[in-house]
């Protein structure tokens, strides 16, 4: 899912809920297609809650349905959907407390655009996602840009949403270490490019100070006309016990002060953007197999558990980058753009719940939801007339080899070889 300035967003996690028995036919394949993330199981009480409830219902039980919207009040919004062709059931449900609620025929594809509105509706008035999914999904946005970008790009990346989410005027990160004389900028100036840039420390004793008390530091901003009026917040950025950088940010001078939970958000964004370009810490893939992104793993976990759950196939597919002529080896960084430009050709020829991350030193790893063995193949055909040259393995379940998803690894791993190996469509498949 793409956001308003282009950049990948997490897909909206929907729950699941009410009798399976009363939901519309093809109700969660239209939802999966729509850029839903479905979920049947209630996140405990450590993990983010979804963006929003879906309960569907044969009718409209008024005793059921206080019991289901006792606390539709708070995040996130419920909304109800009826079985029965019931016009009273709506009504009732709207008035316990219900973000919205439909009866049959229920069309799909309204159904999806109402969650998408509900959704964006309760996100409206903080102007940022909750913070706690926030946490997640930069998490998770981390481990897979940073297989595809260089770590200066993926903190520029979140800085920027950074300062789009809170309406920032300015928003910078400056890394830097306890003793440091310099500061390295990464900045946000609304529309303005970005710029790296050398800070001289010694100008700025407050960063200093930030660093070494590790306090959130809010100031009167004396940096020119066009702060006049206006704070600057210094809030500190910690990993692992150290200060490797802060963040400093600056609101439009109408803007109210940035709360509790927009400073939260922040830091949890900028320690993001600390750790990409401190070097971050890859992900163990287990002996024998590739380093993989831990959302990757955690991707192919969810689709095989839907797939069991709904009698639903999906393919891993496992790309190579084949060695062009003019590719130097003793280049790294010609070989990162490379990744780089793939990895954007790929998101741009795929499917919105398609999903692919990097794998190991040269390849890439694919998802494809519902899509068989013969459909990952078209697929692969498909990005082959915008990436020529290339190799792939494509691994499809159900297959009575996979149980888990290192065996699906196992599989596509051993389907590469074999199209490596072939002389002209250089594409296998598990058998």
């Amino acid at each position: 899912m793409i956001g308003a300035a282009g950049e990948p967003i997490a897909r909206p996690r929907l729950l699941l809920t009410g009798d399976a028995s009363a939901r519309p036919d093809g109700l969660e394949r239209a939802l999966t297609r729509a850029g839903f993330h479905v979920e049947e199981t209630t996140p405990g009480p450590h993990e983010p809650p979804p963006d929003a409830v879906l309960a569907t219902l044969p009718a409209a039980d008024a005793e059921r349905l206080r019991h289901l919207l006792a606390d539709a009040a708070a995040e996130p919004p419920c909304i109800v959907v009826f079985a029965a062709e019931d016009r009273d059931g709506p009504a009732a449900a709207l008035a316990l407390g219900a973000a919205d609620a439909l009866a049959a025929p229920v069309h799909l594809p309204e159904l999806c655009a109402r969650l998408t509105a509900r959704i964006r509706e309760r996100q409206a008035p903080s102007r940022t996602p909750y913070e706690a999914r926030v946490r997640d999904s930069l998490r998770g946005l981390v481990e897979e840009a940073r297989s595809l970008l260089q770590p200066d790009e993926v903190a520029l990346a979140l800085v920027r949403r950074l300062g789009r989410a809170l309406e920032l005027e300015h928003c910078s990160l400056v890394m830097t270490r306890p003793g440091n004389d310099e500061g390295r900028v990464i900045a946000e100036f609304t529309d303005v490019p970005a710029e790296h840039t050398r800070l001289d420390l010694a100008r700025y004793p407050e960063i200093g100070e930030v660093v070494r008390t590790r306090r959130t530091l809010s100031m009167p901003d004396t940096g020119g006309a066009a702060a006049a009026g206006s704070t600057l917040v210094i809030l500190p950025v910690v990993v692992q016990e150290e200060v490797p950088a802060v963040l400093l940010m600056r609101g439009q001078e109408s803007a109210s002060a940035l709360s509790a939970a927009q400073l939260g958000l922040a830091g949890s964004l900028a320690e993001a953007a600390a750790r990409a370009l401190d070097g971050g810490r890859g992900a163990d893939g287990g002996p024998g197999r590739p380093l993989t992104s831990p959302t990757l793993d955690r991707r192919l976990q969810e689709e095989l558990e839907r797939a069991r759950r709904y009698s639903l196939s999906f393919s891993l597919v496992l790309l190579d980058l084949d060695a062009e002529e003019d590719d130097d080896p003793a280049d790294p960084e010609a070989w990162s753009r490379r990744r780089q430009e793939v990895g954007a050709s790929l998101r741009r020829e795929l499917r919105l719940p398609d999903f692919v991350s990097g794998y190991g030193a040269g390849e890439f790893a694919i998802v494809l939801p519902e899509t068989g063995a013969d459909g990952a193949r078209r697929s692969v055909l498909r990005l082959r007339e915008r990436l020529p040259g290339v190799s792939a393995g494509i691994a499809a379940y159900p297959h009575p080899a996979v149980t888990a998803p290192d065996d699906m690894f196992a599989l596509v791993e051993a389907a590469l070889r074999r199209g490596q190996s072939q002389s002209r469509e250089r594409i296998g498949v598990a058998e």
